[in-house]
């Protein structure tokens, strides 16, 4: 019995190191928002003047209108002058990035 009860902690303590790890792999979505896209959208989600026509990320009816997925497919393929980012980022950084534009309220 007590094997089994050691064995059940070794599972979930590498259970828990994995996940941990997997965590620390993930993308950052605040820091490649700020490296790519703060310079149109500045970092507050508020369009730049030079960005004419970019959309303000922070205002609330875009927010409602738009999907943490509808922000990926024009982080990837672009919109308007906007150029696609996929041939630059990995899926996983082009998601990052839209969760990170869904916090900015």
């Amino acid at each position: 019995m007590k094997q089994i009860v050691r064995l059940g902690v070794v599972v979930v303590v590498v259970g828990l190191v994995g996940a941990a790890a997997r965590a620390a792999d993930a993308p950052d979505g605040k820091a490649l928002y700020e490296s790519k896209c703060a310079m149109c959208h500045g970092k507050d989600g508020v369009a730049k003047s030079t960005a004419k026509g970019a959309a303000n990320l922070n205002d609330p009816k875009f927010q409602e209108a738009n999907t943490a997925q509808a922000i990926e497919t024009v982080i990837a393929d672009g919109k308007g002058k906007m150029k696609g980012l996929k041939d630059k980022l990995t899926p996983e950084q082009v998601s990052a990035i839209a969760a990170h534009v869904k916090t900015l309220k």
